[in-house]
């Protein structure tokens, strides 16, 4: 009986681990399921969230489109009073405007959805800057803005040149919207191991320190851009689209009347682009 007792507190005591294994396993097979069901409901809501903004910038192609068409029409005519076509032309220029903020809407719905790929191949850096640099001087300059450029001739990275474009101006219009009169910008691209660095400082009011962590959010407008125009959507299809290259975009100065952005890209080469693939 004393051997019967004791056999039965050392299987006791035994099982216990055994037992207390189970439970936690049980538990864990709990919690992980519990994680899959919120992973799949919030990969369901940003499946819907990106159909609803491709079909909302969809449906609001044609209607800018018509007022467009019909505000050509009137601007065409040559009996109307003066002050109404300055009107016009102000209307017309704001459609311009909100078919920029669909054509972003577009791009970034496409992205969250996972249907935007890059067709890498060698860009050059360095013409693509100047074009965009060339368009910025044609327009009026109210703020007086001196621009230098130290982007080195047969500057090529990795990456597709429609994108890479519409990150460096991106970049370009930021820099030169939220300048100070008789301010400067500064565009510069430098190699670090294996990553195109491409770098654009102004001058201008700083990025407060409590919002720095916000400006890549979408739609985000500080302090900062309240009388400047936009619709805050253009620092973050530009990280997006520099994430989508394998590379990324950050703010590495806001302070004493200087702000710089980086974009980081892989260089061009055969090596570095099927790397990038591949991934």
């Amino acid at each position: 009986m004393g051997a019967l007792g004791a056999s039965h507190v050392a299987s006791a005591r035994l099982s216990r681990p055994v037992e207390k294994l189970a439970i936690q396993s049980e538990e864990h097979r709990t919690h992980r399921l519990e994680a899959e069901a919120s992973l799949a409901s919030t990969s369901a809501e940003l499946q819907r969230s990106a159909r609803f903004s491709a079909d909302a910038s969809h449906q609001l192609k044609s209607p800018v489109t018509v007022l467009r068409t019909g505000i050509d029409s009137l601007l065409a005519r040559e009996d109307l009073p003066r002050e109404v076509y300055d009107e016009l032309s102000t209307l017309l220029h704001q459609t311009y405007r909100l078919t920029g903020v669909i054509d972003d809407l577009l791009l970034l719905s496409r992205m969250d959805a996972g249907a935007l790929q890059i067709n890498f191949a060698a860009v050059n850096l360095t013409p693509l800057v100047a074009e965009w640099l060339d368009d910025l001087s044609a327009l009026p300059d109210e703020l007086n803005l001196r621009i230098e450029s130290e982007v080195p001739r047969g500057f090529e990275i990795a990456g597709e040149r429609r994108y890479i474009s519409l990150i460096v101006q991106n970049l370009l219009e930021n820099a030169c919207k939220y300048n100070r009169p008789g301010g400067r910008v500064r565009v510069s691209a430098f190699v670090d191991g294996p990553w195109a660095l491409f770098r654009v400082g102004n001058t201008g009011r700083t990025i407060e320190l409590a919002s720095q962590e916000h400006i890549f959010e979408r739609f985000h407008r500080g302090a900062v851009s309240e009388n400047v125009p936009g619709h805050g959507l253009g620092l973050n299809l530009a990280r997006e689209l520099t994430l989508l290259h394998r590379g990324d975009l950050q703010l590495v100065r806001s302070a004493d009347d200087w702000t710089e952005f980086e974009a980081r890209f892989r260089l061009a080469g055969a090596a570095q682009i099927t790397a990038a693939s591949d991934v």
